[in-house]
This record gives structure tokens, C-alpha cells and sequence, in this order.
């Protein structure tokens, strides 16, 4: 790791640690939040066809608001759906995936320990779909390289046990998927966001990619959707 990048990881992790002595205060509420519903549709704004979508790597939108990434994933099979889960702001049902075969769910790519999230020149938090991950020794897994923190997306987004202290699930977005157009709509988030202490964690980042409250502006109508590996132009591997 190069000097200015720990020292970044550093300095953000002190924002954090400030933050989470408010913590009670800044985790949204663990049942649905409705926000907009917003079509997903790709880089030339045509909507995504779930028919189509690659089971091979994750895609990022943003969503609820203009800064804040999320997973789209396409299991290889359909979860179980129906899992209880245990955010640090109470308990929620985790509801599934959706789609022609209930294999396509969708959460935040915000790390639900230390906030990491992709960025444009890399990220420190990806879908390993078919590689193992070192840390976790299995495929199909989300993985934070930044802090060794891995995410089960066929279960909601639960931390998988390892020997790092439990951190709550990634935050889920529900989503609409409409069979007669093959098309998909964002419709909400449930679970523990933690949207407030991301844009405090990274205030400075976001007002360079998005201006002064660009990030927050909430997502209207469409969403762009790309595969990561197109998004961001490096993944951190562990």
C-alpha cells in the first residue's frame, strides 16, 4: 500500500471513528425507506433488459442519491429470500431477488464497516463472481479489501464470519421488476444505511466528482447501470 494511499485510509477512518460516536443518530431506520422509482438503463440510456444481464460481474448504479453507489448482481441461483437480519438500528426481513428467475438482487456498494466505496480510478470493494477471494477462500462474494470485511449477496448482504469484528449487512435496495418489458425499477432501501456518515466520511471526495451537494440530490427517473469492471479502472484483490 503507497504512503498517500494510507494515509488517505487514515484519515478517513478518524472521520469515522468521530462519527460513529453518533452513531444511534445517523443510522436510518433498518425497515424500507421509499424513494423514487428509477429505471435502470445503461451508459446510452436504454433500459436494462434482466434477460441480459451477465452472471459473471456485479454492475454499480447510483442510487438513492447521485453519490452513492450500489450493487446490481445476477446470482447463479435464486435465494432463499425471507432471512432475517440484524442491522445496528434493529431487525428487518431481507426480501430476495427478483426477476425472470428471482436470481437478480441489488444493495448498497458502500462497506457497512468503514464506508469504502468504487471509485472511477479503483475500488477497494468488489464481486468476486467466479474467482475465490483470498480472504474468503469462496467465490460469490462481495469483498472490502480496505478492512477484510466479506459480504454474502444470496443472503442479503450478511457479513460472512471470519475473524473480524460482526458488521451489519449491506444495506438493500428493493427492486421492481416489470416481466411484460423485462426492465428494472429501484424502488427503496432497507437495512442499515448509513448514507449521513458517507457523505460526512467523504465530503471533500464527493464535492470534487459531484459539487457542492450534487451528491445528495436525490435520483429522478433513470439510473445508469455498468458493469464494474467498466466503472472503475483497477478492484483492489485480496
Amino acid at each position: 500500500m503507497d504512503r498517500r494511499r494510507f494515509m488517505k485510509i487514515c484519515g478517513v477512518t478518524a472521520a469515522v471513528a468521530g462519527l460513529q460516536a453518533r452513531y444511534t443518530e445517523s443510522v436510518e431506520a433498518a425497515e424500507l425507506k421509499e424513494y423514487s422509482r428509477v429505471k435502470l438503463v445503461d451508459a446510452q440510456g436504454q433500459p436494462i433488459k434482466a434477460k441480459s444481464l451477465t452472471t459473471k460481474d456485479a454492475y454499480v448504479f447510483n442510487y438513492p442519491y447521485a453519490g452513492t453507489p450500489c450493487f446490481l448482481i445476477n446470482l447463479e441461483n435464486k435465494p432463499a429470500g425471507g432471512e432475517k437480519l440484524m442491522s445496528d438500528n434493529g431487525e428487518y426481513t431481507w426480501e430476495g431477488g427478483t426477476g425472470p428467475n428471482g436470481s437478480i438482487v441489488a444493495m448498497t456498494a458502500i462497506c457497512a464497516h468503514q464506508l469504502s466505496y468504487p471509485k472511477k480510478d479503483g475500488t477497494p470493494i468488489s464481486y468476486y463472481a467466479t474467482e475465490k477471494s483470498e480472504d474468503a477462500g469462496v467465490a460469490g462474494v462481495i469483498v472490502c479489501c480496505e478492512h477484510d470485511r466479506v459480504y454474502d449477496p444470496a443472503h442479503g448482504g450478511k457479513m460472512i464470519a471470519t475473524n473480524k469484528k460482526a458488521t451489519q449487512p449491506l444495506a438493500s435496495i428493493r427492486l421492481e421488476y416489470d416481466p411484460a418489458t423485462d426492465e428494472l425499477y429501484a424502488k427503496g432501501v432497507y437495512g442499515g444505511a448509513r448514507f449521513d456518515d458517507f457523505f460526512k466520511a467523504y465530503k471533500k471526495e464527493l464535492i470534487e466528482d459531484y459539487g457542492v451537494g450534487g451528491a445528495k440530490q436525490e435520483v429522478a427517473d433513470t439510473a445508469k447501470t455498468v458493469l464494474l469492471s467498466e466503472y472503475s479502472a483497477q478492484k483492489d484483490r485480496c
